[in-house]
């Protein structure tokens, strides 16, 4: 609530400042609040969602995005003077300050945090506001206060006077913690820096690709409203990694394409380019709704807020390598479809979560992934035991028949010492 109050504010202040530095220092926090609104919003939901319906919601949240873009180039035209554009573009926020009031915390983090009894309202209202029944009072406080016990044993302590250099060392080392939540963290985190790096390359490419950087802008908007509407229907029925990969396949393709697709042909440019972002917005926003779903409970907002931050690094790269294309003009399209390769080869080293339950602490996650470890290593052992088995015993009915044939030419060969092989093969008894 309080970044949502502050981000307001900063955006109406910095639009009439009368230094460049008070300017930028206004925008730098007003870019880190950002984050804080944004991404917050998303964990909320994501926490209190119902698995099924979890990729809709989190996916037709974010289609306000791609309208605001489209929104944007279309004032950014009409208002040339951009303090004033600037204060146009954050009235709206005022809108969703009452709303702030009403919205509950998230029961998952109160009971991860040590609150269960705010946690046991949250449900108590929750379930007012659908209609539905509760289990017996005791048998919830029961279960919530397990799990708060349960994840009090592996949530650090912090001191409440602790520098704010110690809290960031503390939550990226919670992150590391673990083998499988390591692999996990980097993996989310280089992914993250190449999307922002290729969505916002694209992005500021307009005066390279197209004469009308406004209707670019525009067209950039209306590109992105596919990729926010279809993509939760993908990620449903294919997967989450299966899906991000392919859009990670297909922003690679057509990057390349615009790295080596002539100048003059600036019709098929614009429509690769709009094809591109529309590939890295899907990607973008899988890669958010994944992130979601793989950190458990008790690290969500760290994990992903990391992850954000570390998006900034490959928002900040993104301007310096599109100031390559005086001199080289292949080269941004170059290295962002190289970057969209290795992230999709990235999305390889994390777990399906599809129709999964979302897991609360460390715990949750590091037996998860052993129980999926013992039963492919449980597969294995049985198909290499059958395997095995059969293999001996068609040796063994290999041998009898051996044994039979030979007993059986024996004797009639004994019976009949006119009775040659050759009568026996001729006959089908061998």
């Amino acid at each position: 609530m309080f970044s949502y109050v502050a981000l307001t504010v900063l955006g109406l202040v910095s639009a009439w400042l009368p230094l460049l530095s008070l300017i930028l220092v206004a925008r730098f926090c007003y870019g880190t609040l950002d984050a804080f609104c944004t991404y917050s919003s998303f964990i909320l939901l994501m926490e209190v969602m119902e698995p099924k319906r979890r990729t809709i919601a989190a996916f037709g949240i974010n289609t306000v995005w791609g309208v605001t873009v489209l929104l944007y180039g279309g004032l950014g035209y009409l208002i040339r003077d951009w303090r004033i554009l600037q204060t146009a573009a954050t009235l709206p926020g005022l809108l969703i300050l009452p709303a702030l009031w009403g919205i509950d915390e998230s029961p998952l983090w109160l009971i991860v945090n040590g609150r269960p009894q705010e946690a046991l309202q949250v449900f108590g209202k929750m379930a007012r506001w659908h209609g539905v029944d509760l289990p017996p009072e005791a048998e919830m406080k029961k279960l919530v206060e397990e799990q708060a016990a349960e994840a009090q044993i592996t949530t650090p302590k912090r001191s409440s006077m602790g520098s704010l250099l110690k809290s960031v060392v503390d939550d990226v080392v919670i992150l590391l913690k673990t083998p499988r939540l390591r692999t996990i963290t980097l993996t989310i985190y280089f992914i993250y820096i190449v999307v922002a790096m290729v969505y916002y390359g694209l992005s500021l490419s307009g005066a390279s690709i197209s004469d009308d950087p406004y209707l670019y802008l525009v067209l950039s908007g209306l590109m992105e409203l596919p990729a926010y509407i279809f993509s939760g229907f993908i990620v449903q029925y294919f997967g989450r990694k299966p899906s991000l990969f392919s859009s990670f396949l297909i922003t690679t393709a057509v990057l390349l394409a615009v790295a080596f697709t002539p100048a003059e042909y600036s019709t098929t440019l614009l429509a690769l380019a709009m094809v591109g972002k529309m590939a890295i917005t899907a990607s973008f926003q899988m890669i958010i709704f994944f992130s979601g779903e793989l950190f458990p409970t008790e690290v969500r907002s760290r994990g992903v807020s990391t992850a954000v931050m570390m998006s900034r690094l490959g928002s900040m790269g993104a301007p310096f390598i599109t100031d390559l294309v005086p001199m080289y003009p292949w080269a941004p399209f170059v290295i962002f479809g190289s970057g969209a390769l290795l992230a999709g080869a990235g999305t390889f080293l994390l777990p399906e979560t599809r129709g999964q339950v979302l897991p609360d602490t460390l715990a949750h996650l590091e037996a998860r992934e052993r129980s999926k470890s013992a039963t492919s290593k449980h597969i294995r052992q049985w198909v290499t035991t059958n395997v095995r088995d059969m293999q001996d015993d068609r040796q063994h009915i290999v041998s009898n028949l051996v044994i039979s044939d030979s007993s059986r030419r024996k004797t009639l060969v004994e019976l009949n010492p006119s009775f040659s092989v050759h009568n026996v093969i001729t006959h089908g008894i061998v």
